[in-house]
Formats: structure tokens, sequence, C-alpha cells
């Protein structure tokens, strides 16, 4: 049976903010052998459509990857229709910085993105270009849903030759010390199988102020991919505006961010 072709995501906002991620869409398509799609997603009827930039996509496929256009016509039941549809492996998708300072600013791809059953790529105009993914930053706390933040992570492992970088906090709780020492000895078995480097990073601060630890830290490999977490309690604001620290980072940072929704049924890239 013929493998079908894999394929990025990019989910359009804004088409006058689309280079960013129309740079890192080739690169994830470059790194794990796929196609790209561009789905611009619905518009309220005031906003005109904008066509979509053919020249700058033309432009920025150094690599000459394929590519096409698909329209959303059943926005209900996506991205997870156009996900299967594909075999899409990654979304990503673009901000505009200026729409980011604005707490009251609806953002209508959270919606798509918080329902994925694929992790998103999120980037913004001020996202630094110059990361080629081999450097990731993943931190580590209790929560078991930490594992999928490894096993995504893996993936750049096993197909980028990346070094997975996981930020670890200093605990004293008993409990806290337990869980985060079972999800690194998941991750050290399951990273032992593959061909690719990891580090254990111990920090001094607390499981609380790791992400901005882990923040800073990759800012050594000139500010490359972190891997986050949807947050599982995640409010109606959230779903609306879109969560507040994933805004703030996007808009104060420089890297761009792997976004996973703590699902059970992801549909995951080949292996």
């Amino acid at each position: 049976m013929t493998q079908k072709t894999q394929h990025i995501l990019v989910l359009i906002q804004d088409m006058d903010h689309l280079e960013v991620a129309i740079i890192y869409a080739f690169k994830l398509a470059n790194i794990f052998k796929a196609d790209v799609v561009f789905a611009q997603l619905p518009l309220s009827k005031r906003i005109e459509n904008k066509t979509l930039p053919y020249q700058l996509i033309k432009t920025l496929n150094v690599s000459n990857i394929s590519y096409k256009e698909v329209q959303i016509t059943n926005p209900e039941k996506e991205p997870n229709n156009l996900i299967k549809e594909l075999e899409a492996i990654f979304i990503v998708s673009q901000f505009s910085s200026k729409s980011l300072n604005y707490g009251l600013k609806k953002h209508k791809a959270f919606k798509y993105l918080y329902r994925a059953r694929i992790p998103s790529f999120l980037v913004c105009d001020k996202t630094s270009v110059n990361c080629d993914l081999t450097n990731i930053t993943v931190p580590v706390s209790y929560k078991k849903e930490t594992k999928e933040k490894m096993i995504w992570a893996s993936y750049f492992g096993r197909f980028n030759n990346a070094i997975i970088h996981l930020i670890v906090p200093n605990e004293k709780n008993e409990s806290i010390i337990r869980k985060i020492k079972a999800s690194l000895l998941f991750t050290k078995k399951m990273y032992e199988q593959f061909n690719f480097e990891y580090k254990i990073v111990k920090t001094d601060v607390k499981s609380g102020r790791i992400i901005n630890e882990s923040f800073q830290i990759s800012e050594q490999y000139n500010s490359d991919l972190i891997v986050l977490l949807s947050q599982n309690s995640r409010s109606w604001y959230s779903s609306i505006f879109g969560p507040a620290d994933i805004k703030m980072y996007l808009r104060n940072k420089k890297n761009p961010i792997l976004f996973i929704n703590p699902l059970k049924d992801y549909y995951l890239p080949c292996s």
C-alpha cells in the first residue's frame, strides 16, 4: 500500500503577517519530508479576503517543496478534518505582535489550536527566523502530561539530529521529586532507543519558574524551539482571547513555540 504524503498545515490568520510562518513551514517540511498546505481561517464578513502571496512563498521556498492552498469549508470540524485528510503532522500559525499586546483582542486561531490533534508551531513577526531547530528546550514538570512534550521533542532528535535539553526544576517536596524522576526515567528509556543526544540541565528554580528559566537557557542556542503544554484547565477566556502566558512569550521572546495539547488520540508523524 502506498504511503500518503504527510503535510505541514499553515493556518493563516492574517495575510499581512505570514512570512515567518512560511519560513518555518518549509523548514519543518524539509526536516520531516512533507509537503505544505496553506488554509485561511474563516474571516468575519466585514473583512475582505486577501489572496495568498504566491511570489513571497516562491521566494522563501528555497528547497522547492511542494505546496498548495485549500479552503476551510466546515469550520466546526476543523482543523482535525484537514489533519486527517492531509496526514498533517504539525500546524504552523503566525500572530501579529501588535495584536498580542491587547488583552481583550479575540484570537480565533486558539479555538482551532486547542482542539487540534497535532502540535502547533507558533510564531509572530518578532520570532527569529535563524533557528535551525537543532537545540530543543523542554521544561520538565511534575505533571504526567510532561511525557507528551518528551515524545514530540524526540522527533526533532530523530529526524533533525537535534539535541534535546531537558530543563529540570529544583524541588524539595518528595512527591514532586518522585514524579519528576519518573518522567526523566521514562524519557531516558525512550530516548536511548534512538541515536540522538539529550542533556539533563538541573536548575536552582522551582517548577513555577521553570518555563522562564528555560527561555533564558535557550538563548544560548540562538533562541531555538521551546516545547510548551496548553493548560488542561483552560478557561473560556483563554479559548477566546488566547492563553496569556503563551501570548506573552510570543510577544517578548524570539523562540518559536511548539504548543501541545494533552490528548489521548494524537496523530503521530511517521516512525
